[in-house]
């Protein structure tokens, strides 16, 4: 008697899965702008007496043909997550299926738009090594299938997050917040008409001169106290909005960072593919003792970002970081003997900030000059900027150093502001020795090191150190390149 055996049936994870009708919503947008070019032909024709018989019968037609391609692209899209790894298949005339193997998959990033929030929908892209462009985008996920895609690792919503007053304070000392900063002020600018504002300020200063307050100083410093409170009222919704919950979870094999309340972002970055670490600490910053750690990790995308930074930390809750890292602590790294620059470097550094300092001053004389600010505001704002210029260069050079231990690279540069780059030197892809016209005269050498997501460059260091560092780190390259077999841990060298 012949047996044949049956074949097991596929769990729920390994069948075909179709993302939430409500995915037609951004895809609807999307076609309208593929479509944006014969939307606006047609628009145009509908004007013109010519067509305009024809005109209710192109715009139907133009309609149906945007929500067919929606719902055609929604319906032909379909996941799954087997063992063999993350599939999607897509295409109705032209059929395309990609398998991604979960080893391969570099960053997840997770975003969920503000009109997915009341439906706890979820958009989901996906990059891998070796690639130019994302592999997987997928709009309309549920929380289930958000799940089915991580792995089942997300960071708990209860988990806790980081206060909301250190989030505000990271608003005014990050620069790339900066950029909504501006586009906020630049977006309120752009509603207000030129005359509607100067005829603002003319019946202002009118009420001012009848109630004679056009010199008072207590109206200049009530002016001054509400643009401030204009300013921080900003950056408190730009902290709500963007930033607040910040929720970081750590295992064994990733990393994953939740912000913001109503445009809120998640994103992910294996381990092992850590491959830079910043510390940085503004003077800002310095005096609430808070640091912002951001994370840089492997992807070869030009279009999606590889790091995250994690906003308003305490020294407790870097060292923690830095010790899941297996790194040298913030207390450590404090007591090591560093590495000094040459002094030349400095004096030369002297030299041009001196020039800086004096291009400053003869601009600030010309606006005086042409009675755009006042005498003693001038020397005031060229005082004050020869000051800080100086004192950071002080601190630059009384405070700096690089050290090498365990085969990770520690550059520690001081100033006003406070920074420590830490680079595990298998994961360094290029090694360049940089010399110009002044570094060869002083014998002295750039030693350059380069990721695939950045880079650390010790400015000025004798020749002879710089060939032996240079020569330990390809060294590594055989036995580290065998511990890890990825093809982000292959260093090439150039001189």
């Amino acid at each position: 008697m012949l047996r044949t055996e049956m074949p097991e049936p596929k769990t729920t994870a390994e069948q075909w899965q179709r993302c939430s009708v409500w995915a037609l919503l951004p895809l609807l947008v999307k076609a309208v702008v593929q479509w944006a070019g014969v939307i606006l032909g047609g628009a145009y024709l509908s004007f013109s007496e010519r067509f305009q018989h024809y005109a209710p019968y192109a715009l139907t037609a133009l309609a149906l043909l945007i929500i067919g391609s929606a719902v055609l692209n929604w319906r032909s899209t379909l996941f799954r997550v087997s063992a063999k790894g993350i599939e999607l298949s897509r295409g109705v005339l032209q059929k395309e299926h990609l398998l991604l193997a979960k080893s391969r998959v570099q960053e997840l990033q997770v975003q969920q738009p503000f009109y997915f929030r009341p439906l706890q929908l979820f958009t989901v892209s996906l990059d891998s090594a070796g690639s130019q462009q994302q592999e997987f985008y997928l709009t309309g996920l549920t929380a289930s299938q958000l799940t089915l895609l991580q792995g089942g690792a997300q960071a708990s919503q209860h988990s806790p997050s980081t206060a909301f007053f250190r989030l505000w304070l990271a608003t005014l000392y990050n620069k790339h917040l900066w950029l909504p900063l501006m586009a906020v002020c630049g977006a309120v600018l752009s509603q207000l008409d030129g005359q509607v504002g100067e005829q603002l300020v003319a019946q202002g200063g009118e009420m001012l001169q009848q109630a004679g307050l056009e010199q008072s100083l207590t109206v200049q410093l009530a002016v001054s106290f509400a643009l401030l409170l204009l300013v921080a009222l900003v950056l408190v919704l730009m902290s709500w909005i963007w930033l607040y919950p910040q929720h970081f979870l750590r295992d064994d094999t990733q990393l994953q960072l939740i912000q913001g309340s109503l445009l809120k972002r998640s994103q992910r970055i294996l381990k092992k593919r850590v491959q830079l670490l910043r510390l940085n600490q503004p003077w800002l910053a310095r005096i609430f003792g808070h640091f912002s750690v951001i994370f840089h990790g492997f992807t070869n995308s030009q279009e999606q970002s590889s790091k995250f930074v994690v906003l308003g930390q305490g020294i407790d809750e870097v060292n923690q970081q830095l010790e899941a890292q297996q790194l040298l602590t913030l207390s450590e790294l404090q007591q090591l003997a560093w590495q000094r620059f040459a002094p030349v470097y400095f004096r030369r550094l002297l030299w041009l900030r001196g020039g800086v300092i004096l291009l400053l001053s003869l601009l600030i004389a010309l606006l005086v000059k042409t009675q755009l600010i006042a005498p003693g505001t001038g020397c005031s704002l060229a005082g004050m900027a020869a000051l800080w210029l100086l004192a950071d260069w002080w601190a630059y050079r009384r405070w700096h150093g690089f050290y090498v231990q365990d085969q990770v690279l520690y550059l520690w540069q001081g100033g006003i502001s406070q920074c420590w780059q830490i680079l595990p030197l298998w994961q360094v892809q290029k090694v360049q020795l940089v010399q110009s016209l002044f570094l060869r005269k002083q014998q002295l050498v750039q030693l350059r090191f380069d990721t695939a997501n950045g880079s650390i460059t010790l400015a000025a260091i004798p020749n002879q150190q710089a060939r032996e560092l240079y020569a330990q780190v390809l060294s590594w390259r055989h036995s580290i390149a065998h511990g890890l077999p990825d093809a982000s841990t292959r260093i090439t060298a150039r001189s």
